[in-house]
């Protein structure tokens, strides 16, 4: 029986992505607009144990004998580096398989060194900033005693610390921060930090507030092309599309694809391109 690991979620930016999740309901230190995982409650500002890390690594090693992901990613209920045990179990899944592993973060504890150190085993680390202005930033993420500066600070200082890739999301929302000038701004920061991809993302699935309204595709056309012209390169900066269907399906196993549909809603024919009937 599967209690920790997901999947495979069909990825938009991933592929076929196990998801591993250190956290518990709905632990996250923000509590952003758009969130598919929904609201959070009472935010989480401090790092701990949530889980019996045994049995995470039991269940790891169950699923990597029967399957192989594009990523082993740590995301699903909140924020995984509030886990005291994530480069443990990074480094676990390191040692012992020979599998990717993703981290989705919302990158706010990157000014911490102990995070920093634990996420630099990982292949790939997913975050977002959407907007450098202190005003869009509150109404969007709805922090408390966090400053978009600091936020900034954390993400260069990480993004010249680490050694993998860094996929940077910028989460559109219409009337929000989708003006010109916001993004003039953005890019303005972006382009003094090391990505290796900028991505546009809009909302796909319910978000937390119902008022959310998603950006349609001729705006974030209209932004991807202000920032080129702000001189950011072509070649980095992309809109995320739908998910590719794999030529490989998985089995379904019917504790994963659970623990995966209690997280968020799927579109039935994004389930039907990666699970076998």
């Amino acid at each position: 029986m599967y209690k920790h690991l997901f999947g495979p979620v069909p990825s938009r930016r991933l592929g076929a992505s196990l998801g591993v999740d250190l956290v518990t309901p709905k632990s996250c230190n923000l509590n952003c607009i758009f969130c598919e995982c929904g609201k959070t409650e009472k935010l989480s500002k401090e790092r701990k144990i949530f889980k019996d890390i045994n049995e995470i690594k039991i269940e790891l090693t169950h699923a990597l004998a029967e399957m192989s992901p594009d990523y082993v990613t740590f995301s699903g209920a909140g924020e995984p580096t509030l886990s005291l045990d994530l480069g443990n179990i990074i480094d676990f899944i390191k040692d012992n398989f020979k599998v990717k592993v993703a981290v989705i973060t919302n990158g706010l504890l990157f000014n911490d060194e102990n995070v920093r150190q634990e996420l630099s085993r990982a292949d790939l680390i997913a975050t977002k900033i959407n907007s450098t202005r202190k005003n869009i930033f509150d109404q969007i993420c709805r922090a408390e005693d966090v400053e978009i500066s600091d936020c900034m600070h954390g993400l260069k200082i990480f993004s010249e610390y680490y050694k993998g890739n860094v996929y940077l999301e910028t989460f559109i929302i219409e009337n929000i921060n989708d003006e010109k000038e916001q993004i003039i701004e953005l890019t303005d920061f972006v382009k003094t930090i090391k990505i290796t991809k900028w991505q546009l993302n809009t909302l796909a699935r319910k978000g937390a507030e119902n008022w959310v309204m998603p950006a349609n595709g001729e705006t974030l056309q209209r932004i991807r092309t202000e920032i080129i012209n702000c001189g950011y390169p072509p070649e980095k900066i992309e809109i995320i599309g739908e998910f590719s269907e794999k030529i490989n399906k998985f089995e379904k196993n019917k504790d994963l694809v659970k623990n995966m549909l209690e997280k968020r809603e799927y579109k039935k024919e994004d389930i039907k391109k990666i699970f076998k009937a």
